[in-house]
C-alpha cells in the first residue's frame, strides 16, 4: 500500500510538472539590429540604416571623402 501511494505521489507530481513547465519568453527585438555608420575619426555616428547593405552602399558612395567604419548595435 505504502509503495502504491509513494509511486501516485511521484506520479502526480511528474503530471503536474510536465503540464506546468516553465515557458521562457523570447525577446522579440533579440535580432533587430541598427548599423551605425561614423567616421573613423568622428564621435557620433553620420547616419543609421536598419540594413547592412544599405550602410554598405552609405560607405561606398562617400569613401572618397571619409574613412567610415560600420557598427552593429541591438535595437531597443
Amino acid at each position: 500500500m505504502a509503495a502504491f501511494v509513494k509511486s501516485s505521489i511521484f506520479a502526480a507530481l511528474f503530471l503536474f510538472l510536465s503540464l506546468c513547465g516553465c515557458r521562457s519568453i523570447t525577446n522579440e527585438s533579440a535580432d533587430k539590429y541598427v548599423y551605425y555608420v561614423i567616421d573613423i575619426n568622428g564621435t557620433k555616428p553620420d547616419a543609421q540604416f536598419l540594413d547592412r547593405e544599405d550602410a554598405v552602399k552609405y560607405v561606398d558612395a562617400f569613401k572618397e571623402f571619409h574613412n567610415y567604419k560600420i557598427v552593429k548595435a541591438q535595437h531597443e
